[in-house]
């Protein structure tokens, strides 16, 4: 007999190296924040211009938001795929790029992401990490910085300015 490969729930980690991370707090509950962060990337990721999902894998039903649902992000046109490895509601979900899916090309491979949710001053900290090794020669540092101050930051100051917070050494 064949053994049959781990579900994508229980591939929950990185093997890339941790390459971004940012805390921030938002004056919103736990279920409200997630769900904000995990469905509606569109109202506060300003290069996201639409999401749309395929649940026909996902791990709690054919219908129902989960692990192993499939994201699509339209950046103006080019699509971003990923697949939902880990999703708790109001606790953490996780996600890896399939750049080899996607029409949007980054100079990046072996991407994983993940958002944590903990109660913090009556609403919610956020922990966003973005793991990924660099490729076709671009430097890390550089990587990092268009991630980081070009992409992420911009969209965790869209959250605060609307919803409330603060950032979180």
């Amino acid at each position: 007999m064949t053994a049959l490969a781990a579900p994508l729930t229980q591939l929950d980690h990185p093997t890339s190296p941790l390459q971004i991370e940012l805390s921030f707090e938002l004056n919103l509950p736990a279920a409200e924040a997630f769900d904000l962060m995990a469905h509606r990337l569109d109202e506060w990721f300003t290069q996201i211009h639409a999401v749309s999902w395929d649940h026909s894998k996902s791990v709690r039903g054919a219908s129902t938001h989960g692990a192993c649902s499939e994201r699509s992000c339209d950046f103006g046109g080019k699509s971003l795929r990923e697949v939902i490895v880990s999703y708790e509601p109001g606790r953490r979900y996780s996600y890896r790029a399939d750049m080899a899916r996607s029409e949007m090309k980054m100079p990046l491979e072996d991407h994983f992401g993940s958002f944590d949710f903990a109660p913090a001053h009556g609403g919610t900290r956020i922990t966003w990490r973005q793991h990924f090794t660099p490729r076709w020669f671009v430097p890390g540092a550089m990587l990092r910085w268009q991630m980081r101050d070009k992409m992420m930051k911009p969209a965790v100051e869209r959250l605060l300015s609307k919803y409330g917070g603060r950032w979180v050494a």
